[in-house]
């Protein structure tokens, strides 16, 4: 294998695992930030599950526009 090729692997393979910790962040930062507003409102387990959804939906979202950022 190339060194060129090499770098280019290596690249794909950190940009995706950058990716995946990207969307796990975002989901656990969900789920905390609805744990607290569940204690907060009481209104168990809606907020952890609110926190879940949008957590998911801004790691897709930050992956989405790596991944047109990557292609321009």
């Amino acid at each position: 294998m190339e060194n060129k090729d090499r770098e280019q692997l290596f690249a794909a393979i950190s940009m995706v695992g950058n990716m995946g910790l990207s969307i796990v962040a975002a989901v656990a930062v969900g789920l905390f930030l609805g744990r607290l507003c569940d204690e907060w409102l009481a209104i168990y387990p809606w907020g952890a599950v609110s926190g879940i959804v949008l957590g998911m939906v801004a790691g897709i979202w930050a992956t989405y526009k790596k991944v047109m950022e990557k292609q321009e």
